[in-house]
C-alpha cells in the first residue's frame, strides 16, 4: 500500500464518530430514561459499539479483495441464504430509519420556518408531508448525488462544531456560576432503574451508535492495521460515547429532563443557549434549526442513493429482480430508487392508521417512529454477531484480529449477540404493559420490519426460480 494513501489513527476515529453520532439521540433518550441515559451510554459505548465495530473490522481484514461489505461478512459464517436475510435485514433498517427522517424532517422545517411545531394539533398532517419529503428527497438522490456528495463532509464538520459550542457553553455556564441546571442532579437519579420503562426503551441506546459499520472498510487503509486500526477503534468508541455523555449534561443543564419534548427538544436548546449568550432567543434558535434542516437534506440526499448501491449491486446476480439491479453509467439505481420511495412512502403511511386509532402528538409520533427504526437496526446485527460466533469458531484467520483467542473472541461475540436481542425483545414491550395496549402499535413495531424481510425472501426467492439457480 502506498504509504501516502495511508489513513492516519485519528482520520480513521473521526470518521467513524461522524457516521455515529446524531445529536438528536441526545434529548430522544433523556426524555425515555432521564439522568440514568447518562451512564447507559457509557455501559453502551463497551459492551456494544466497540465489540461490533472490532468484530466488522476483523471481517474485513478477513475479506480483503471483497466489495460486499456485510453480505460478505455473513457469507462467511452463515452461507448464501442466512447472508441474504442479514443484508436484507439491513436495508430494511434502511427504509424504516428513513421512515424517521422523512417525517421528522417535516417537523424541523416547521421549527425552522415559524419556531414552532405547527403539527402538535394536526399529527396527521406529518406523514403526509412525509410523502412528499421523501419524494423530493429520492428525486435529488437520483439527479444531484455527485453534487450534494461535494457538501456532506462540509456540513457534517459544521454541524459537529456547532453541537461542540453548545457542550461547551452550556456546561462552563453552569460549572462557572452564569447560569442554574434546569435539571436537579441527585445521585439516584443516575442510576438505571433496570424496570419496565429502561427495558422498552434499551434499543433506543443501541440505535444512536449503529453505524458500527462505517469503520470496518478502512482496516486494510491504515498504515499497520494490527496497531493503528484497533486505537481508532476505540478513540472513536470514546469519542461517541464522550460525545453522547456531555451532550446529555448539556441538554439537561438547559432543559428539565421531565418535561423534553422529543418533537422539538434540538430546538428548545438552542433557544435555551440563546438565553445564556442574551441573544434573541426565537431567531437564534431558528437560525441553527434551519442550518440543521440544510445538513439533513444534504445527508439524506446521500443516504437515499448509497445503501442502494451497496445492496444491489454487490449481491450475487440472480438475487434480485433484474429491473432493481440496473444502473446507469454513474452506478445510479434508478429504479431501485422508485421502488425504495414507493415502500418507504407507504412506511410512512403506516402511522396513520395509529394516529387515526387515537395517537396524537408528535412527541407519541416521534416516539412510535424511534421504537420502529431501533428494532430494525439491532435485526442485522444480530446476524453479523451469528456470523461471527460462527466464522470464529470455523477457523476464520485474518490479519486484524479482536482477540487471538478463539474462545474470548466467540464470549464477546455472544454477548453483541444478547445485547441485540435484549433491544430487539425490549423495543415496544412498554406498549403491551399499558392498562389499555395499543394493538395497532405493538404490531406496527414487532411485525412492521419481519414483514419487510419476509418480502425480501420471497423476491429472492421468484429471482432464483427466474434464473433457474437453486438456493
Amino acid at each position: 500500500m502506498n504509504e501516502a494513501r495511508s489513513l492516519s489513527v485519528t482520520t480513521v476515529a473521526l470518521l467513524t464518530v461522524v457516521a455515529v453520532f446524531g445529536f438528536a439521540n441526545v434529548p430522544d433518550n433523556l426524555a425515555a430514561l432521564g439522568l440514568s441515559a447518562i451512564p447507559s451510554w457509557i455501559v453502551v459505548g463497551l459492551i456494544y459499539f466497540l465489540p461490533l465495530s472490532l468484530i466488522l473490522a476483523e471481517f474485513s481484514s478477513a475479506l480483503p479483495g471483497k466489495r460486499g461489505g456485510i453480505y460478505s461478512y455473513m457469507e462467511l459464517g452463515l452461507g448464501p441464504t442466512w447472508a441474504f436475510v442479514g443484508t436484507w435485514s439491513y436495508f430494511v433498517a434502511n427504509l424504516v430509519y428513513l421512515q424517521m427522517v422523512c417525517s421528522r424532517l417535516v417537523i424541523n422545517l416547521s421549527l425552522a420556518i415559524t419556531g414552532r411545531d405547527v403539527f402538535e394539533s394536526v399529527t396527521w398532517a406529518v406523514p403526509l408531508l412525509g410523502v412528499a419529503s421523501c419524494l423530493a428527497l429520492t428525486y435529488l438522490g437520483s439527479r444531484g448525488v455527485r453534487v450534494f456528495s461535494r457538501f456532506v463532509g462540509v456540513a457534517g464538520r459544521v454541524v459537529l462544531v456547532a453541537v461542540f459550542g453548545l457542550i461547551a457553553i452550556a456546561i462552563g455556564a453552569v460549572v462557572f456560576g452564569l447560569h442554574d441546571s434546569a435539571t436537579t442532579y441527585a445521585a439516584g437519579a443516575l442510576a438505571p432503574s433496570l424496570d419496565l420503562a429502561y427495558f422498552s426503551t434499551f434499543a433506543w441506546l443501541l440505535f444512536a451508535v449503529s453505524g458500527a459499520e462505517a469503520a470496518g472498510p478502512y482496516v486494510n487503509d491504515t498504515k499497520n492495521p494490527q496497531r493503528d486500526f484497533p486505537r481508532a477503534v476505540v478513540i472513536a468508541a470514546l469519542l461517541v460515547g464522550l460525545l453522547y455523555v456531555l451532550g446529555s449534561v448539556a441538554v439537561s443543564f438547559l432543559l428539565p429532563v421531565e418535561s423534553i419534548n422529543k418533537a422539538t427538544a434540538v430546538f428548545d436548546a438552542w433557544r435555551a443557549l440563546a438565553g445564556i449568550l442574551g441573544l434573541p432567543a426565537e431567531a437564534f434558535a431558528r437560525v441553527f434549526m434551519t442550518l440543521m434542516v440544510f445538513v439533513s437534506i444534504v445527508g439524506y440526499v446521500i443516504w437515499m442513493e448509497s445503501p442502494i448501491r451497496a445492496m444491489f449491486a454487490d449481491v450475487p446476480a440472480g438475487t434480485f429482480p433484474e429491473f432493481l439491479t440496473r444502473r446507469d453509467e454513474h452506478g445510479t439505481h434508478h429504479q431501485a430508487l422508485k421502488t425504495q420511495a414507493a415502500v418507504v412512502s407507504l412506511l410512512i403511511l403506516v402511522p396513520l392508521l395509529s394516529i387515526v386509532a387515537g395517537l396524537s402528538g408528535s412527541d407519541r409520533f416521534i416516539s412510535l417512529l424511534i421504537d420502529l427504526s431501533s428494532l430494525a437496526v439491532v435485526v442485522p446485527y444480530l446476524f453479523i454477531s451469528i456470523a461471527y460466533v460462527r466464522a470464529r469458531r470455523a477457523g476464520m484467520l485474518a490479519p486484524f484480529q479482536m482477540a487471538r483467542s478463539t474462545p474470548v473472541a466467540v464470549t464477546i461475540g455472544v454477548v453483541t449477540l444478547a445485547v441485540s436481542a435484549f433491544g430487539y425483545l425490549g423495543a415496544g414491550l412498554y406498549a403491551l404493559q399499558a392498562e389499555t395496549i395499543d394493538w395497532l402499535y405493538v404490531a406496527t413495531v414487532y411485525l412492521g420490519p419481519g414483514i419487510l424481510i419476509a418480502l425480501g425472501l420471497w423476491l429472492r426467492h421468484l429471482s432464483l426460480a427466474r434464473a433457474g439457480a437453486t438456493e
